[in-house]
């Protein structure tokens, strides 16, 4: 178990809704860690804690993996609503932002918990909400297991699939997983799941949209130098987040794309392992936030993989503005290469 304290009050807090009426409410679009937690924690929640009733909303519209997961899960979003709550349990949100059409309930003057892995979550939600965060977990599907673990609540097969497809797309395919979490995700195969199966049936093949998108990310992209460090820079209209991991994959320590949407400015951000643990540096936290809170929008995520959204201004502002806080951060000079 990674930090037994944290989740004892995790457990403690949730044993106090007993006979409540509880709804789990994810991120905008979820995501297969917020759904994979929301599916199992809504079962410890029926069968350990004894809730009344357990609703489960996401915001905004599915993600296409979103969907997919929900679908294998036979995991289905509620259609009651929500006005007989006596408890939101918000899931893997590390800003009200994120909660779009929902941020209603957070002066609802219901008791409202957030379970997350991401610190800022506690600052952003300040005292709106009881708030369980910690870095130190990968993904929340990790701290639902180890919440099942310390209730000693036996998972079924495919309360363990969704909790390791969540882990799974969380450390970015394993790619940033740590011992621990390597351990857990091995412990979950010992129920019997197919990792093969599972995500052959997930992963949706890359149509061609997509993958004009990254060609354009590439080709107009320009690159810059820190020290050792090297930082793609590009724009496009959509597909942000996939053209940012394709810049990692062909070199870039850190890429950065960006582009305009009818609700404002999208910028996602991707870095290599080595880049995070050397600098410390967490793009979620120390970049996406900051960026998105000084254009007007939000923002947030992970050390490696983090976006800021509804950022007002000018697109190259912003995008100078990101490499200006990436040297200011570094305490080194950023140079462009020329072409």
């Amino acid at each position: 178990m990674r930090d037994e304290s944290f989740i004892r009050g995790v457990e403690e807090c949730l044993r106090l809704l007993s006979g409540k009426i509880v709804a789990i409410i994810t991120h905008s679009g979820g995501d297969p860690d917020s759904i994979g937690a929301a599916y199992v924690l809504s079962n410890i929640l029926k069968k350990t804690f004894q809730a009344n009733e357990v609703l489960f909303r996401i915001p905004s519209e599915a993600s296409t993996h979103s969907l997919s997961l929900l679908e294998r899960l036979g995991f289905k979003e509620s259609e009651n609503g929500l006005d007989m709550v006596d408890c939101f349990l918000i899931l893997d949100c590390g800003s009200p932002e994120q909660l779009n059409e929902f941020r209603w309930i957070l002066d609802s003057g219901k008791s409202i918990i957030v379970v997350d892995h991401h610190s800022t979550s506690r600052e952003k939600f300040g005292d709106k909400a009881k708030v369980y965060a910690l870095d130190e977990y990968q993904s929340v599907c990790e701290i639902i297991l180890d919440l099942a673990d310390l209730l000693g609540y036996r998972l079924s097969p495919r309360e363990a699939e969704a909790l390791f497809v969540g882990i799974y797309y969380d450390t970015v395919r394993l790619s940033i997983a740590d011992s621990e979490t390597l351990g857990k995700v091995c412990r979950l195969a010992s129920y019997g799941i197919q990792p093969r199966e599972i995500l052959q049936g997930l992963e949706a093949r890359m149509d061609i949209s997509e993958r004009i998108a990254r060609l354009k990310g590439a080709a107009r992209m320009r690159i810059y130098r820190a020290g050792d460090w090297l930082i793609a820079v590009s724009r496009l209209s959509s597909f942000q987040s996939s053209a940012a991991r394709s810049l990692v994959s062909l070199g870039a320590h850190v890429a950065i794309v960006a582009g305009e949407s009818d609700e404002g400015i999208i910028v996602s951000f991707r870095a290599v392992r080595e880049f995070t643990e050397a600098t410390g540096i967490n793009l979620g936290r120390d970049i996406a936030a900051r960026i998105g809170a000084e254009f007007e929008g939000h923002g947030g995520g992970h050390s490696s993989a983090a976006k800021a959204l509804c950022v007002k201004g000018d697109l190259q502002t912003v995008l100078a503005r990101c490499v200006e806080l990436l040297s200011e951060l570094l305490g080194e000079r950023i140079v462009e290469l020329t072409p």
